[in-house]
């Protein structure tokens, strides 16, 4: 367990990495704020789920671009998936992680876990996918399981989310006008 929480902390570290470096780049006169992002879903594997996360994290809106333009976000994700289903069939799924989605592109890493009854499954979830200006995203994604312990998961799975903000939303607006 203690590998697994070393693993996540190093993954998470390497993100915010990722998230400095792009702050730096930035002109001086621009500040990043940190903004909440709410990020519901739909995903298949196996069965259908229901996502429900909120991002801490930039939203990208730079106009006008030097090749084209640059539209999404990237943050922290807290969130929780479950099958919504009931009795000896309910699955639920705390989740921590990470989201790019930018323009045309969205990349995800996550861990989670999944409880059934008396049954845990901790997963590392890379996802990978095509956005629409960071707001519309559909990515697919396996689950690296470390104890296969719940059969109705599939470690595949296909996930259609939506970021949804007010500058977002204003800044694909601006994209669909550009």
């Amino acid at each position: 367990m203690k590998n697994t929480q070393l693993l996540i902390i190093s993954i998470l570290l390497f993100c915010n990495f990722g998230f400095a470096q792009t702050g730096e780049t930035k002109s001086s006169k621009e500040s990043t704020k940190l903004e909440f992002i709410f990020s519901p879903g739909v995903l298949v594997q196996k069965e259908i789920f229901t996502e429900f996360n909120i991002i801490l994290g930039e939203v990208s809106d730079i106009f006008p671009p030097k090749f084209f333009p640059v539209v999404g976000v990237q943050g922290y994700r807290i969130g929780l998936e479950t099958n919504l289903k009931s009795n000896e069939d309910f699955i639920i799924a705390p989740k921590l992680g990470y989201e790019i989605s930018i323009t045309f592109f969205s990349m995800r890493l996550s861990a989670l876990n999944y409880f059934q009854n008396n049954k845990s499954e901790f997963r590392i979830l890379p996802e990978l996918g095509a956005s629409f200006g960071g707001m519309f995203n559909l990515t697919y994604g396996y689950g690296i399981s470390f104890n296969n312990t719940i059969s109705g998961i599939s470690n595949h799975r296909l996930s259609f989310s939506i970021n949804l903000n007010k500058r977002l939303s204003k800044a694909n607006s601006r994209l669909r006008n550009h």
